[in-house]
């Protein structure tokens, strides 16, 4: 019988059930990768965080960092616990594959047997199959609003009336709407509730003891959870606070909605590498494991055909049926890597052929380091990542630090090296891109993203580049070489006064309308608060302007009067645009 993973004959009897003994990584590596997660709190890419490495099923490393909620001072303790939002999808599918198991639902069932609001032109031929591998066609969401249903079926219906947004079995789109669907599938196929089903069925046999929907604050363990945010590196927004006892979900969905720690979602992968064994009995069959782990799809972005992203060298990012694979480059039968991952910074990666499993868990939505801590645990753990390489001698005056000050970039310092036969760039509050040359437009380029991050080199070829620069849109920006002249002096180092602050901070009108925004002090800069979400400033080296740290080229300036009072803000980008200062109270229906 063919095996889930595939692989080497090691991997084989692991799976067989045969005992295999897999050393234990280093102590020392494993105290190296945790300092890479406390550098990263330290550095302000994360609030807090959780690291977990498990061998064989037994930890052999865990240590929280950093802080679970920033205001109160509370600590992120080994324990705390995470809403783990697309994490929840292995879960349904386990969920999906025990009806399977049963008999009580097949693969190739269409939707609409089971859903009337399936049963129209558009949706009826959308199966079972392609729902869980994000083949129907349906869109990333249907929602305007978290409450826009009032259970689980009505939501679930409402996603076929609107039908889907790509022919069905075309290609995959990822969709929180079809596994929500997939949910509702659950409930009405074994007459009960989604979350109970899940609870009784799967979360309990499997111990998952401190896992549960995130739906009613009145649960024992609604204190341990960690608060939630989102911004960028050194810019965090709590957007959810568990002590304001107020569920951030309605009900039960399948996409998402279950909380959960480290230690807890371990236990559901060892699930897969036991061949679906847990508590001592068969929970899902061997078939159940091999259906929902085999890779179907190459993975894109959310929202986007773009291939997803990953920093295992060597591997491509699949996906199975609610479930992801990390393969060998152009050969998806080989399996390395299996979990899922959550849009607040939550991870998880098991390593059958080793047992190894490393879970890596912050609440910092939008941050980067999931994706850079791959290259850690490739550098540290699977002793793939390799340092960089000399360059080529046509290529050695790229290599080298350079530092950056436009846009939200702030005295970053990018570094350029050679490795596995390219030249990479590797930017600390994003990822290590690997660059191609574009003949035509004489630039190097990124390879995942040709048309969004170029860079030129000055001078080119063999002599020490000075600078690199930085092409977006039609603007290009001078990223110095560490150390030199031009890098002094474009740096950000002037000290900013409480009364800088405290004179730009308050509500400003936008021109020709009564919409008002805020500016306020956050992290000892200012930020602008509008529309629900948080965009950090930082200083230029002249007093009164600031740049938008995620917005490269929108400069703010605060404008005064002749008595020295801040009395407009400008947002300059290609044009200028002038909103008067209001106020320093806000308006009466101003939300906090």
């Amino acid at each position: 019988m063919h095996r889930p993973f595939g692989g080497s004959g090691v991997l084989l009897a692991l799976l067989a059930g045969a005992a295999v003994a897999q050393a234990p990584p280093d102590r020392a590596a494993l105290q190296a990768l945790d300092s890479v997660v406390a550098s990263y709190v330290a550095q302000g890419h994360a609030v807090g965080g959780e690291l977990l490495v498990l061998q064989e099923g037994k930890v052999v490393w865990h240590q929280a960092h950093g802080l679970a909620d920033r205001e109160s001072g509370r600590p992120w303790t080994v324990g705390t616990i995470s809403n783990i939002r697309s994490m929840t999808k292995t879960i349904t599918g386990a969920a999906v594959q025990l009806l399977v198991d049963r008999g009580r639902l097949s693969l190739d069932d269409r939707i609409s047997r089971y859903l009337p609001g399936f049963d129209n032109d558009r949706s009826r031929a959308i199966t079972v199959r392609q729902l869980l591998s994000h083949r129907a066609g349906l869109p990333l969401t249907i929602l305007e609003r978290l409450d826009q249903f009032p259970d689980l079926l009505a939501q679930g219906n409402a996603v076929g009336e609107k039908g889907p947004a790509h022919a069905p079995d075309s290609k995959f789109w990822y969709s929180d709407a079809g596994t929500d669907v997939a949910a509702a599938l659950v409930q009405v196929i074994s007459g009960r509730g989604f979350a109970e089903f899940v609870r009784t069925e799967v979360l309990e046999p499997v111990g998952m003891s401190d896992t549960f929907f995130g739906t009613d604050a009145s649960d024992p363990r609604w204190a341990r959870i960690a608060s939630a945010y989102f911004g960028s590196p050194g810019s965090w927004t709590r957007f959810w606070n568990p002590a304001d006892a107020k569920p951030l979900y309605p009900f039960a969905w399948g996409s998402q909605t279950l909380y959960s720690t480290p230690r807890d979602y371990a236990r559901f992968l060892q699930l897969w590498l036991d061949e679906g064994r847990a508590g001592g009995r068969q929970l899902l069959s061997k078939e159940a494991v091999l259906r929902q782990t085999t890779p179907v799809s190459p993975m894109s972005m959310l929202g986007s055909d773009a291939r997803y992203p990953t920093l295992f060298r060597g591997l491509e990012v699949h996906y199975g049926q609610l479930a992801v694979a990390h393969v060998d480059a152009g050969h998806p039968e080989r399996i390395r890597i299996l979990g899922h991952s959550g849009s607040d910074g939550t991870n998880a990666w098991a390593w059958p052929e080793r047992n190894l499993m490393v879970l890596y868990f912050t609440q910092s939505r939008g941050g980067i380091t999931p994706v850079r801590f791959e290259a850690a645990i490739d550098r540290l753990l699977n002793n793939s990542g390799v340092a960089f390489e000399p360059a080529p001698a046509a290529y050695q005056g790229y290599p080298g630090r350079y530092v950056a000050n436009f846009g939200r970039f702030a005295n970053e310092v990018f570094e350029v090296g050679w490795r596995g036969g390219k030249l990479v760039l590797d930017i600390p509050s994003g990822l290590p891109f690997d660059l191609v040359w574009l003949d035509d437009a004489k630039r190097w380029a990124a390879v995942v993203a040709p048309d969004q991050l170029q860079v030129t080199f000055e001078p080119p070829g063999g002599a020490p580049a000075a600078k690199l620069v930085f092409h977006q849109l039609d603007k290009a920006y001078d990223v110095p070489r560490v150390g030199s002249p031009l890098a002094d002096s474009l740096a950000v180092d002037r000290a900013v006064t409480a009364a800088e602050l405290a004179d730009a901070s308050g509500w400003y009108q936008v021109s020709g309308s009564q919409v008002e925004i805020e500016v306020i002090v956050q992290d000892g800069g200012l930020a602008i608060r509008a529309n629900g979400g948080v965009s950090a400033l930082r200083p230029s080296r002249q007093p009164g302007r600031w740049h938008v740290r995620d917005a490269p080229g929108v400069t703010m300036i605060f404008n005064r009067d002749e008595s020295g009072n801040v009395v407009s803000m400008t947002r300059q980008t290609r044009t200028a645009v002038t909103w008067p200062k209001r106020r320093a109270a806000p308006p009466a229906d101003a939300s906090t």
